[in-house]
C-alpha cells in the first residue's frame, strides 16, 4: 500500500515539475544587414529567400542601407511593398545640394521627412520586430547600437556618410554612418541574444586596379581598414552571405531589380547552411514558409503619396547655385548664380551674364518653381546697344514625365515670343537616344512683316557605354557625343532653313542621387553665323 502511495506521489511530482518547466522554443534568429548604399537593396531579395524557406526573423540589426531595409520590414512592410518603394523612388526630390555646405554636401531633412512618414513616426519600441540601428559617434568613434527614440532619426544617422551627409544630432551627441566602424554588425546580434546569426556583406571589389592611380590606392586603403572591422565582427555569425555584386557601383540606384535578385539568389545559395545552423540549435525545428502581409496596393499608394506630399511642402534650406546655360531662346550662353529656397520659399533670385555683343550682358531675374508644376521667370536686361532695357518672361511646364512645354516673351529684339514642346527619349536604346521637338516663333522682321516661323528639331545622342560608369564612387557618368538639326520655315510658306549643332556632353548622377546634365557644343546657323553652345541643368526645380 505504501509503495502504491509513494508511486502515485512520485508521478504527481513529476507531472507538476514537467508543467512548471518552460516550453521549448525555437532559437532566436538574428539577421544582420550590412551597409552598401544601392548595393544594399540586395537585402530585400535575401528577406524574400528567408521567408520562402521558413527561416524566422526574430531580430534585425542594420547599418546604412541595411538600416533602411530593416526599419521598413520591422515596421510591417512586405517584400513586395519594399520593392515598390525603392523602384519608384525619385531621389532628386528628397536630396538637396547644400551650397554652401553645412555639415555635408547634401541636406537630408527632406529624406528624413519621407522616411518618418513611411514609418508612421514610430519609436523603436513600436516596431513589430526588435531592430537595432548601428551608428558611429563622430567625436569619439564609439559604435552605438540604437534601439530607442524615433526610428527615422536612428536610420538617418546610420546612413549619414561623413562629408556627403551632415551628422545627426541624437540627444547631445552627433552621429554618422555606422559603416565607418561596423559595416556588418554581427556582434550586436550576438550581444542581443541571437542564437543563430545570418549576416550579409555587400562589399565591393575593383574590377581593374592601377597602383599608379593615387585615388585608387586611397580607395583600396579605406576599404581594407573598414574590412578589418567586418572580419572581426562577422566571425560571430553562423552564416555570412555575400551577394554577387562584385563590381557594381555603390551609387547605382538604377539597378534596384538586379540587386534584389542578387540578394535573393545569394540567400538561396546559403539556405542549406542556414537551416543546418538552426537545426544544430533545435533538431526538431519545422521550416514553414511564410510571407509578411504588409500593405495592400491601395494602402501603400496612399502612404507613399502622403509621404511625398509632406516632402513637397517641407521648406528647403537657402542655397546659392551656379548656372551655366543658354538664354531662354537659345541664342547665346549665359553664366550666373541663383539664390533659392529658405525664406524665399518657392521663389528665387538670380543674376546671369550673357555672352552676346548686342543682346547679352547683365540680367537679373525673379523666379517661382514647384516640382511637378513648373516654373516661371521674369527677367530684365539693361540697355546695351539697344536703346532701352529688355524685359521678358519664361514659362516651363512638365506636361508628362518626358514632355516639357515652354513659352518665352521678349520686349524687343529679333524674336517677340516663342512656344515650344520637347519630348525626351523618343527612342531610347542602350547606346542611342533621340528627342524630338517643335517651336512656333513670332519674329520681329521689318522686311517680311511679323512672320510666324515653325521649327522642327531633333537631337541624337550616342553613348559609348551602355550603362553609367562610376567615377570614384562620387558620381555615375554616362558620356555621349551628340548632333542636333533644326529645320525652320515660315508658317505661311515653305522656305526651309537648316541649322545644326554638334558637341559632347554627359549625364551625371552625383552620389547616385542627384541627376545633372552638362553639354558643350558648336552651333552653325549658316556660313556667317556660328556660336558656342553650353548647358548645365540639375534634376529638380
Amino acid at each position: 500500500m505504501m509503495k502504491s502511495i509513494h508511486g502515485r506521489t512520485l508521478l504527481v511530482l513529476m507531472l507538476l515539475l514537467t508543467l512548471s518547466l518552460p516550453a521549448a522554443t525555437a532559437p532566436p534568429v538574428g539577421v544582420v544587414l550590412g551597409g552598401g548604399a544601392a548595393r544594399g537593396f540586395s537585402h530585400i531579395g535575401l528577406i524574400q529567400a528567408l521567408e520562402e524557406n521558413g527561416i524566422p526573423i526574430d531580430l534585425l540589426v542594420g547599418t546604412s542601407m541595411g538600416s533602411i531595409v530593416s526599419s521598413l520590414y520591422a515596421a510591417g512592410y512586405s517584400v513586395d511593398n519594399m520593392r515598390h518603394i525603392v523602384t519608384t523612388l525619385d531621389t532628386a526630390q528628397f536630396i538637396d545640394l547644400s551650397i554652401p555646405p553645412k555639415g555635408g554636401l547634401m541636406n537630408t531633412s527632406r529624406l528624413q521627412c519621407y522616411l518618418d512618414a513611411l514609418l508612421d513616426h514610430k519609436q523603436f519600441s513600436q516596431l513589430n520586430i526588435p531592430f537595432y540601428s548601428v551608428i558611429t559617434n563622430i567625436r569619439t568613434g564609439e559604435e552605438v547600437a540604437l534601439n530607442e527614440g524615433l526610428v527615422s532619426t536612428g536610420v538617418l544617422a546610420s546612413m549619414s556618410i561623413p562629408a556627403l551627409f551632415p551628422p545627426v544630432l541624437i540627444e547631445d551627441q552627433y552621429f554618422v554612418d555606422g559603416g565607418m566602424k561596423n559595416a556588418v554588425p554581427a556582434n550586436v546580434a550576438k550581444d542581443q541574444g541571437a542564437d543563430v546569426i545570418i549576416a550579409v556583406d555587400v562589399k565591393k571589389e575593383l574590377e581593374h586596379i592601377d597602383h599608379d592611380d593615387v585615388l585608387t590606392n586611397f580607395q583600396l586603403s579605406m576599404w581594407f581598414m573598414i574590412d578589418g572591422y567586418v572580419q572581426v565582427n562577422t566571425a560571430m555569425a553562423d552564416v555570412v552571405i555575400v551577394p554577387e555584386t562584385k563590381y557594381d557601383s555603390y551609387m547605382d540606384y538604377q539597378k534596384v531589380e538586379l540587386f534584389i535578385e542578387q540578394g535573393y539568389q545569394a540567400g538561396l545559395a546559403q539556405m542549406d547552411q542556414i537551416k543546418a545552423a538552426i537545426l544544430a540549435q533545435d533538431p526538431g525545428f519545422q521550416f514553414t514558409p511564410y510571407s509578411q502581409e504588409g500593405f495592400s496596393v491601395e494602402e501603400l499608394s496612399k502612404i507613399t503619396t502622403e509621404a511625398a506630399a509632406k516632402v513637397a511642402n517641407l521648406p528647403r534650406p537657402l542655397s546659392v547655385m551656379p548656372e551655366l546655360t543658354l538664354e531662354p531662346l537659345g541664342e547665346f550662353p549665359q553664366i550666373g548664380l541663383k539664390i533659392a529656397h529658405g525664406p524665399l520659399g518657392s521663389f528665387s533670385l538670380g543674376y546671369r551674364y550673357g555672352f552676346h555683343p548686342s543682346r547679352g550682358g547683365h540680367e537679373a531675374y525673379l523666379g517661382w518653381a514647384r516640382a511637378n508644376l513648373g516654373r516661371i521667370r521674369a527677367f530684365i536686361r539693361p540697355p546695351q546697344e539697344l536703346d532701352r532695357p529688355t524685359w521678358g518672361t519664361q514659362l516651363e511646364l512638365p506636361f508628362t514625365e518626358k514632355t516639357l512645354l515652354s513659352a518665352v516673351y521678349l520686349s524687343q529684339g529679333p524674336t517677340k515670343w516663342q512656344i515650344a514642346g520637347t519630348h525626351r527619349d523618343l527612342i531610347q536604346l542602350a547606346h542611342v537616344s533621340t528627342d524630338l521637338g517643335a517651336k512656333l516663333t513670332q519674329k520681329r522682321t521689318p522686311l517680311a512683316g511679323k512672320p510666324l516661323v515653325v521649327t522642327i528639331h531633333s537631337t541624337l545622342k550616342l553613348y559609348p557605354f551602355a550603362e553609367p560608369r562610376s567615377a570614384l564612387e562620387i558620381s555615375l557618368v554616362k558620356p555621349y557625343v551628340y548632333g542636333s538639326i533644326a529645320l525652320d520655315t515660315p508658317l505661311d510658306s515653305f522656305n526651309a532653313h537648316l541649322s545644326s549643332e554638334v558637341g559632347v556632353g554627359s549625364e551625371l548622377t552625383l552620389f547616385g542621387l542627384y541627376p545633372v546634365e552638362v553639354r558643350v557644343g558648336y552651333r552653325n546657323k549658316g556660313t556667317s553665323n556660328t556660336t558656342w553652345a553650353f548647358m548645365i541643368k540639375g534634376g529638380s526645380f
